[in-house]
């Protein structure tokens, strides 16, 4: 039975969360502009369901940031519980505890990389026109 620490779902979180979300924002949000808001066969370009194409890809840009500063916090606690061995030692042995303590650092890493890529989607929302033409 596995008990060490670079098997818990925090770790993973922390690693994981930031790519996974900059994916997620990169896709959701090209549906938005592309197919749902911009396509010809829309009765309303540029808006969807009432509100504009704008509006929903800084929804959708605001609940990724949080969910990657969530990843970026999770990460930084998961660094700083592993970073101090207790008195009488920890439960599970050296090489466990690096390797959770180098899953937290990468964690750390990964979170503030994918959040600078995050954050920079919002610059498009704002300064781009909704559905328009290339030149």
């Amino acid at each position: 039975m596995p008990t060490g620490l670079s098997t818990s779902k925090p770790l993973w979180f922390g690693v994981l969360a930031g790519p996974i979300l900059w994916f997620i924002q990169l896709y959701v949000n090209y549906q938005w502009e592309e197919v749902l808001g911009c396509s010809p066969s829309s009765t309303h370009p540029g808006e969807v369901l009432g509100l504009d194409v704008r509006a929903w890809v800084f929804i959708v840009n605001v609940v990724v940031t949080a969910g990657a500063l969530a990843a970026l916090a999770v990460s930084v606690r998961c660094w700083r519980r592993t970073s101090v061995v207790p008195v009488g030692g920890i439960l599970t042995g050296e090489h466990r505890r690096d390797t959770a303590h180098w899953m937290a650092l990468a964690g750390v890493a990964n979170s503030l990389l994918f959040l600078l890529l995050i954050v920079t989607g919002f610059g498009p929302a704002v300064i781009l026109k909704p559905c328009q033409a290339p030149l």
